[in-house]
């Protein structure tokens, strides 16, 4: 079992899985696909972006949630891993998700895509009119928090599974991660999601996957995955020791993916067939080796701890509250500019960045009440 010290890459990494996250939605705004602003003219490059970042980017969110739940529980009862829970991610989800952030998200994605014409506040009435995508407006996801329902509800539902023991004996999932021990074993963690994923297919339920791209039981695994890999060291070591190999698997599956879904290969898309389900094994080992390459390359450069990881620590999480609203409210009137889709992103992203980090380093870090929130702690470090 790991010891009690903190693994500073896991931090670094969750940074840095931030950041992209940042990237990919101030690039929404111009690829093919729908979304809920989007500029007039779209790109092939923004597209292959985006869906480069679909096969890793929100399943490494859940494995590093899933990590963060082990050594959560190693210094917190179950009550009181239930009650941080609701503070940390309940409380932010239902007062700012549904009362703050998606209002005016909402509005924009109908004013944008023709489903409402008038001012912000005669919307506000619409919505609580139904419910979305059940032909209503009151989105029960909160839009880009649905990650943070997601995590609420599956940190509840597996806890069983995570608890420790009496004299901190492991839990089920971590005694379970004993089969995975041994070097190429870790490959049996495909099977799961691939079944999963396979089962949508035949049943035509791809709808599922309109959260980040990936469906929510394929998430849930994701988050075992990463409680079973950080609660063994044996099963951590393989995963560091395999990290280059895993790296060149993820770059040589990823290139066939992108080949595929940005036309060059045609896709068939109609049916199950041996080519779409080689398409979903080649999916789901690109994401998890993408992520295991990623923890071994961070464990390897990223392992210390400085100043300026301890405020973006903090920073995290108030920053992912707030950053679709922000890009949504500034790149709504910026694709109306005159200028290319480059020059654009720039300032789309620019622009945001510095007003979320202006509104959490005077605002939200400061003020005890958005402090709370916003899911952080009471003290100010």
């Amino acid at each position: 079992m790991p010891d009690s010290k903190r693994l500073y890459y896991v931090d670094w990494l969750r940074v840095l899985a931030m950041l992209s996250l940042f990237l990919f939605h101030a690039d929404r705004f111009f690829d093919f696909h729908g979304w809920h602003v989007k500029n007039e003219e779209t790109n092939i490059i923004s597209t292959v972006h985006i869906n480069f970042f679909v096969i890793w980017m929100m399943p490494l969110f859940f494995v590093l949630s899933g990590a963060a739940i082990y050594h959560s529980l190693k210094f917190r009862s179950t009550l009181d891993f239930v009650v941080e829970r609701c503070k940390r991610i309940l409380i932010p989800f239902i007062i700012l998700g549904y009362f703050v952030t998606s209002p005016p998200q909402s509005y924009l994605d109908r004013l944008t895509n023709s489903r409402y014409q008038g001012s912000f506040l005669e919307y506000i009435p619409h919505y609580f009119q139904g419910v979305d995508m059940f032909g209503g407006n009151f989105p029960w996801h909160a839009f880009h928090l649905w990650y943070l329902l997601y995590l609420f509800v599956f940190s509840i539902l597996l806890l069983p599974l995570f608890i420790f023991g009496k004299n901190n004996k492991p839990g089920l999932l971590a005694r379970f991660s004993e089969l995975f021990s041994s070097s190429w074993s870790l490959l049996l963690l495909v099977i799961p999601i691939v079944i999963i994923n396979l089962f949508i297919d035949i049943n035509k339920l791809g709808f599922m996957r309109g959260t980040g791209g990936w469906d929510l039981y394929s998430y849930m695994l994701f988050l075992c995955y990463g409680y079973l890999v950080f609660s063994n060291s044996k099963v951590l070591k393989n995963v560091y020791k395999l990290s280059y190999p895993l790296l060149v698997i993820a770059a040589l599956s990823s290139s066939i993916l992108l080949f595929i879904y940005s036309g060059v290969i045609p896709r068939v898309r109609d049916e199950v067939s041996w080519f779409t389900t080689g398409l979903t094994i080649i999916r789901v080992i690109s994401s998890l080796a993408w992520i295991g390459g990623f923890i071994g390359l961070c464990e390897k450069y990223l392992n210390f701890k400085n100043a300026w990881l301890d405020y973006a620590t903090q920073a995290v999480l108030p920053f992912y509250i707030l950053h679709q609203l922000f890009l949504l409210l500034i790149g709504y009137y910026v694709v109306q500019w005159e200028v290319t889709a480059l020059i654009k992103f720039l300032i789309i992203a620019g622009i945001t960045f510095i007003a979320i980090m202006s509104v959490y380093e005077f605002l939200v870090r400061r003020i005890g009440v958005l402090r709370f929130l916003f899911g952080m702690k009471n003290r100010l470090d």
